[in-house]
């Protein structure tokens, strides 16, 4: 088969859509030798190890961008059997098959912000009246998912595939250096003034406790829930840890004027965007993750968390359960009592943060790009291999 893969969320490495594009693809090249593919990218900031079966092939248009992409580049590729969009787009001309991957239908479920309409998704809606006719088969991250898009579009279940995503577990994993429960039990160097300057953040060897959460601007995310547990913890253990936000969080002014109200600015660190390596570090040495988020199509911070041996606590809503399983403490996202109380739980019981590593642990090691790649290719397989419908 030859497959094409347009991979312009390669660009968006530090968000999810960028780094399930870029796993699926590199662990497509390690398990498959069979099959050709072209990956079709927007830019070169992003080296995938060479294939003798895969051309990576750049795409790139003056002024133009997404929408004006995706529908000119794949008809650079010539005929193909399969085209894969690892995200929810479209095609208006198609040479072959066309899959897509849906993550989750948020905006169906929580609404968009009509004003951010704008030229591209107006000339996409002329040239594809209706979407999902022209698509083949839908691949989604869990069976949350896939229930939210039967419900929510009416789409027949025989036409959607859940395929879980991965974690690079080879990179993704507990510190060597520094064992976890010694370092929970021993006492950082104390902040300054200065939340940013806290020496929790740059060194393994030095540090303060800190909780975590990996999330961003989207209100989904809930992290103002987390902001008001952490200031309800009882006065030793507020103290004594810091709250550790990553993300971009620029948008979220309302987020720090809840941080100043509770009064835990110098407890409170906003990050930014950060590394693939610096993240990794923060997971490997958190005293506990916590991910409070109202509705994920997959979860992927929790995986990541798991595998760098993080205790957790998240929520039990949509398809966390499924990521999480027996490996983390499930909350309702919205009540504020019950999380204090839970991180207090973990908190102060060492042995409880030892089984939810362990148990964390072997929860994401289920979880490779490998596999992902394989079952993906086995979608591939059956959709090329269907009789076209009459």
């Amino acid at each position: 088969m030859k497959i094409v893969i347009a991979a312009w969320h390669l660009r968006d490495f530090n968000v999810g859509l960028g780094r399930y594009c870029r796993g699926l693809i590199e662990a497509i090249g390690r398990v498959d030798r069979e099959n050709r593919y072209e990956i079709l990218m927007p830019d070169s900031s992003y080296r995938f190890p060479e294939r003798p079966n895969i051309r990576y092939r750049l795409v790139r248009f003056p002024l133009f961008k997404r929408r004006f992409w995706e529908q000119v580049a794949p008809l650079l590729a010539g005929r193909y059997d399969l085209l894969h969009f690892p995200y929810d787009s479209a095609v208006a001309w198609k040479r072959g098959r066309f899959v897509v991957t849906v993550h989750d239908v948020k905006p169906l479920i929580y609404g968009t912000d009509r004003s951010r309409l704008n030229l591209n998704q107006l000339i996409e809606g002329l040239l594809i009246r209706d979407r999902w006719t022209n698509i083949d088969h839908i691949l989604t991250d869990s069976q949350c998912s896939k229930r939210d898009i039967v419900e929510r579009l009416g789409i027949p279940e025989d036409r959607i595939t859940v395929v879980y995503p991965g974690v690079e577990l080879g990179r993704f994993q507990p510190a060597d250096a520094v064992q976890v429960e010694v370092k929970a039990e021993v006492e950082g160097k104390k902040c300054g003034d200065s939340p940013s300057s806290c020496s929790t953040l740059t060194s393994a060897s030095t540090f303060r406790p800190y909780i975590l959460c990996v999330a961003g601007a989207d209100p989904t995310k809930n992290v103002e829930t987390l902001v008001e547990a952490f200031a309800r913890l009882p006065l030793p253990l507020r103290d004594s840890h810091d709250l550790v936000l990553v993300g971009d969080f620029r948008r979220r002014a309302d987020l720090r004027e809840l941080v100043g109200r509770t009064g835990i600015e110098k407890q409170t660190v906003f990050t930014g965007v950060v590394s693939d390596d610096r993240l990794i570090e923060l997971y490997q040495h958190a005293s506990l993750f916590v991910f409070p988020s109202r509705y994920e199509g997959f979860g992927l911070p929790v995986l990541e968390a798991m595998a760098c041996g993080c205790p957790i606590i998240c929520s039990n809503v949509s398809s966390l359960p499924e990521v999480a399983g027996d490996a983390a403490l499930l909350v309702d996202p919205l009540d504020v009592d019950k999380l204090t109380s839970e991180m207090v739980r973990v908190l102060r019981d060492l042995e409880l943060r030892s089984d939810l590593r362990k148990r964390g642990l072997a929860q994401a090691s289920t979880f490779s790009w490998d596999r992902t790649a394989r079952e993906t290719i086995a979608v591939y397989r059956k959709v090329v291999e269907a009789p076209c419908a009459s």
